[in-house]
């Protein structure tokens, strides 16, 4: 496929209107910015719930997790949202030394973090 060169990620999953992207490996800030674009791309076509799942990532850049950030924030200012799944504790430990964990939704597994959107739309409030 076009582009391949050295994406290892991004294998990407529509489950409803909820898309998944695929994380493999450790999260330097190329990688990051490579997860921005196809963020970005998911925006143009008006995929605003988006999951990452980072069951396998080992490490991420603590300076890139504020790329993450500014994507949530549009997301959110379209009704959308950012959620997180799978993460290792030390990952979370990662998110939280920088003071980011308070802003994302994290699940243990991406399909806890499906089902949190579907919560949403129903907006009963009801826990399973």
């Amino acid at each position: 496929s076009p582009g391949e060169g050295g994406s290892r990620m991004l294998e990407r999953k529509v489950i409803q209107d909820i898309s998944v992207i695929d994380i493999n490996g450790d999260i330097d800030f190329r990688e990051m910015v490579r997860i921005k674009d196809v963020i970005g791309s998911l925006i143009d076509k008006d995929r605003i719930k988006v999951v990452l799942n980072l069951k396998a990532v080992d490490t991420i850049n603590c300076l890139s997790i504020g790329v993450l950030v500014e994507r949530l924030w549009i997301l959110r200012s379209l009704n959308g949202d950012l959620k997180l799944a799978g993460m290792s504790p030390n990952l979370r430990e990662v998110f939280k030394v920088v003071g980011m964990d308070q802003f994302f939704e994290n699940y243990l597994s991406l399909e806890e973090a499906i089902e949190s959107f579907e919560e949403d739309w129903e907006g009963s409030g009801m826990t399973h």
